[in-house]
């Protein structure tokens, strides 16, 4: 084995960690939301049976076995037009993930993101989630092409948000990245990914450590 190929594969084990490491974040950012927005929910339309009855079927497909049966269940919850039913195709999404139906889990991931009841702090959080997701399963593999999914779910950040300016910034630039290991292109001459590290070093809006994981990479890519 040769050092490029090493280099390349070490390169795309830090890459993977990094987004794995946001999407933990994001998923835990996400998780909190929800359950806010489930106590709002539960406070204001508790005395709806239609919503109890989601609530109950939701639950016990959690205690379920058998995955048809938890997905036929998840499924006719997503269907609903209340928090049981965003809750059920975020669900929908891990199961089709895990079952690599990806297709599935990128026409669920839109509907969320159009749905006009989510405020749009919801929808960035699922955004950067789902763009967090294919870029890490496109480095895993760079036969697949999801550069149009994956700046179509960033383009779902809002940019009014401060707490997502930073993370919108590190997307695009993990794009660029992987853009340029899909067609191998040389990273010094991608000038497209050279500017989009330095609008994030000297970017009030990118965190320190967000700032620090794009250097590492930076510096992988200039002296290889």
């Amino acid at each position: 084995m040769n050092d490029n190929t090493i280099n390349k594969k070490k390169f795309l084990g830090q890459v993977s960690d990094s987004v794995k490491a946001n999407l933990k974040s994001i998923i835990i950012f996400t998780s909190i939301s929800f359950v806010i927005f489930l106590s709002f929910q539960i406070y204001s339309f508790y005395n709806s049976n239609k919503i109890q009855k989601n609530s109950i079927t939701f639950f016990k497909a959690q205690n379920l076995e058998d995955i048809n049966i938890i997905k036929d269940t998840i499924t006719n919850l997503s269907n609903e037009n209340n928090f049981y039913g965003i809750l059920s195709k975020l669900e929908l999404i891990e199961i089709n993930l895990n079952q690599q139906n990806n297709q599935n889990a990128i026409t669920l991931y839109f509907e969320l993101m159009n749905n006009k009841n989510l405020d749009s702090i919801y929808k960035s959080a699922i955004a950067s989630r789902a763009s967090y997701r294919f870029i890490d399963l496109n480095f895993e593999d760079l036969s697949i092409d999801y550069s149009q999914i994956i700046g179509d779910f960033i383009s779902y950040i809002d940019d009014d948000l401060i707490t997502y300016q930073g993370i919108k910034l590190e997307l695009i630039y993990l794009a660029k990245i992987l853009e340029a290991e899909k067609n191998s292109i040389e990273y010094q001459n991608f000038n497209e990914a050279v500017d989009m590290y330095n609008n994030i070093m000297n970017s009030d809006a990118a965190s320190s450590a967000t700032k620090e994981r794009i250097n590492n990479i930076h510096e992988f890519f200039s002296y290889k």
